[in-house]
């Protein structure tokens, strides 16, 4: 956001997002570390666990049955120049050549499968040694019946040794098992201590999410409820201001439009309530309201104040002359009068029936009275138009008293009230002030 406000276009941007949108991306940042870590947690499992196991499995398994028959293929062969040295019978050298080919194609295979394990090479070449070895001393031997010659004796050693060499595969074989075992329990380890990061990261994420559907949705929620319960306190004047999600901030602003309304209306209200409906000058209960006011704020402020009550002159003979119509139409006419002689910040009133007050901020006797005068000389020199077309006039008898609040009593209405009596008394068409 610059230094004017403006939140930018990516402000804007996100700010635009709807309640959906803000939902799936706080939820989001829930599961990525979760779902980043548990793919991560895969790809380790596969390449350091599960494909190793599995390597090594199938190794020690062809690895074992090559050994099994190479094991087997030298019994065989034991047996058979055993037997002919024994007996001479050449029918046993067929069988020999037939384990000789076998524990050749057994020791290429066990070449292929142990290729990707470097620790095999110097045993499978001193295998391959020991069997030149004992390929040669069996040739040595002879058909000696009955006897047990040299080149017997040096086979049967070169064959036990070449048994010890198989069974070091073996053995080799056992200890990869091992290193694989060790290297899998570090793997599961580390996969142990990713999981623990992954909660951990997981809570946080889950936290930020948390923070973003907040800011999102649920403070944007609490200030509408907020916003309704002062409504329903009678707070009115205060706008809900939400800008996130675009649909809480269209209810905020509905909110905001209906409550603009409600002031409205309640203000038409209460001035309607305030109003007299025929002059349309502030009614008796806005006068009575008025009065105690003005006597309030004189004693606060040492200001005096004036009130005018005025009354129209033979105004029930008027409206038996002429009709009700035409005596509304006269007091308005003479209501508007009294509003504009007003200041700005005088008050008129409608008392009652033809009666009418003013109440004149700060002024004295003199004041007032030079005020009442002008006012009922403008109204007699006044032509009314009644509506069927006819002029006339009226005349009004003003009674005028001053507050002061060092001096005055409280029954200022009374005291100007006996003053227009004194005005009628003598005469109407003239102002009295309370002696």
């Amino acid at each position: 956001m610059d230094k004017s406000g403006d939140p930018g276009l990516f402000g804007r941007w996100f700010r635009g997002l709807s309640l959906r949108a803000w939902l799936i991306v706080g939820f989001m940042m829930a599961l990525l570390p979760v779902a980043l870590l548990s793919a991560f947690w895969y790809l380790d499992y596969r390449d350091q666990l599960r494909e190793p196991f599995r390597q090594v499995l199938n190794t020690q398994h062809n690895v074992s049955l090559a050994l099994e028959r190479i094991q087997g293929n030298l019994w065989d062969i034991a047996m058979d120049v055993n037997d002919f040295a024994q007996t001479g019978d050449e029918s046993y050298r067929n069988h020999f050549e037939a384990a000789e080919r076998e524990i050749a194609a057994n020791l290429r295979n066990l070449e292929m499968i142990t290729d990707d394990y470097p620790s095999f090479e110097p045993v499978l070449e001193g295998v391959s040694q020991q069997w030149a070895l004992l390929l040669q001393a069996a040739s040595d031997v002879a058909p000696l019946p009955g006897t047990a010659d040299q080149p017997l004796m040096r086979f049967e050693s070169v064959i036990a040794e070449t048994g010890k060499r198989v069974e070091s595969i073996a053995e080799s074989m056992r200890l990869l098992n091992e290193e694989s075992h060790r290297e899998a329990l570090a793997t599961m380890e580390r996969l142990d201590r990713f999981a623990a990061i992954a909660g951990v990261l997981a809570l946080v994420f889950s936290g930020i999410g948390i923070f973003i559907i907040d800011q999102a949705l649920i403070r944007s929620t609490d200030k509408l409820v907020e916003g309704a319960m002062l409504v329903a306190g009678g707070t009115r004047n205060r706008e809900i201001e939400v800008q996130v999600p675009p649909e809480l901030a269209s209810v905020a602003q509905a909110f905001n439009t209906m409550l603009k309304q409600i002031n409205q209306q309640e203000d038409a209200l209460a001035a309607a309530a305030r109003a007299d409906g025929l002059t349309g000058l502030y009614n008796r209960r806005e006068f009575d309201r008025a009065i105690d006011e003005a006597i309030a704020v004189s004693k606060e402020s040492g200001e005096p104040f004036s009130l005018l009550m005025i009354d129209v002159d033979h105004f029930k003979q008027f409206n038996d002359t002429h009709g009700h119509l035409a005596g509304d139409d006269a007091l308005r006419q003479v209501a508007a009068t009294i509003e504009l002689t007003a200041r700005e910040n005088d008050r008129a009133y409608r008392y009652g029936g033809e009666e009418f007050a003013m109440i004149l901020p700060g002024l004295r006797t003199y004041e007032a009275t030079a005020i009442a005068e002008r006012l009922c000389n403008t109204i007699a020199a006044q032509t009314l138009i009644l509506p069927d077309g006819q002029k006339q006039t009226l005349t009004v008898s003003i009674g005028i008293s001053v507050f002061s609040p060092r001096v005055s009593p409280p029954n200022i209405i009374e005291l100007a009230d006996r003053a227009l009596y004194a005005a009628k008394m003598e005469g109407r068409n003239k102002v009295k002030v309370t002696g």
